[in-house]
């Protein structure tokens, strides 16, 4: 329902948002297996738990400077691009509570249209206006304290997006309650804004399925066995696919179903 139109040639592929969410629920195999919702807007005091008073009083405005607006990559002068940053956020820390409250029985939600891992706290770049893995943590820690409580560690991030989880590392660089982790394509985007992860591993151009998936195997017992994370957060980046024009790797579509059904597994 947040829909925004961009300029025609605009580089960003909005519409495979909606295509995804028909796929899904045009796949006959996944009926009474999961439910479709639309995402709600963000709570403004999630949001202000993580960015900046004015960097968000200037994104609800369409009062962004020409330079910030730039640096994201969509036009902010009008509403709905508000609509859809505040949607796009809303619906994962709705999946986040799913997940988390008393006596739910679902161990797995999902945001389609998520992963807005390069916003900063006080800006935003590379499509992404609001943070909403770091929004949902937080979120997380302040309404969950003792199911957070079992771990010094209790939130790990799993970013398998080719490009590097820069916003996501930088907020949490000083929180040891956060555990961030981020393969990417060493020579991807960002490379001017670039962070230091917790664990960051980079991968080579035209790396395919055995190498970027053994990076997976290695890793993922470590992460669990060392931080015992309560709470994970999966950004299950599909931009690793041979066929992506930016993506620089080399994965096919079952190398990426066997990478994701690692991570769920």
């Amino acid at each position: 329902w947040a829909e925004v139109v961009l300029p025609d040639g605009h580089r960003f592929p909005m519409e495979k948002y909606r295509a995804c969410r028909l796929q899904l629920q045009a796949d006959a195999s996944l009926a009474g297996k999961m439910e479709l919702l639309p995402s709600p807007r963000a709570d403004l005091r999630d949001v202000l738990a993580v960015h900046e008073d004015g960097y968000v009083a200037r994104v609800l405005d369409c009062k962004l400077t020409e330079k910030e607006a730039r640096a994201i990559g969509f036009p902010m002068a009008h509403q709905s691009s508000v609509v859809r940053s505040l949607a796009s956020t809303g619906g994962t820390v709705a999946a986040t509570h799913d997940v988390m409250r008393a006596g739910t029985p679902h161990r797995a939600a999902a945001q389609i249209a998520g992963g807005t891992h390069h916003a900063f706290a006080d800006s935003g770049e590379g499509f992404c206006v609001f943070n909403d893995i770091a929004i949902a943590a937080v979120a997380a820690l302040r309404c969950y304290p003792d199911a957070m409580a079992a771990s010094p560690t209790p939130i790990l991030v799993v970013d398998l997006d080719v490009h590097q989880g820069n916003g996501t590392a930088k907020i949490f660089e000083g929180d040891p309650r956060v555990v961030t982790f981020s393969v990417q394509g060493a020579n991807n985007y960002p490379w001017k804004t670039r962070m230091v992860s917790t664990h960051d591993v980079d991968l080579p151009d035209g790396a395919g399925d055995a190498e970027c998936n053994a990076v997976v195997e290695q890793w993922l017992p470590y992460l669990f066995d060392t931080y015992n994370p309560q709470l994970v957060f999966f950004q299950a980046g599909v931009d690793a696919l041979k066929e992506d024009s930016f993506g620089r790797l080399a994965m096919t579509r079952a190398g990426l179903l066997r990478r994701n059904h690692l991570v769920y597994s």
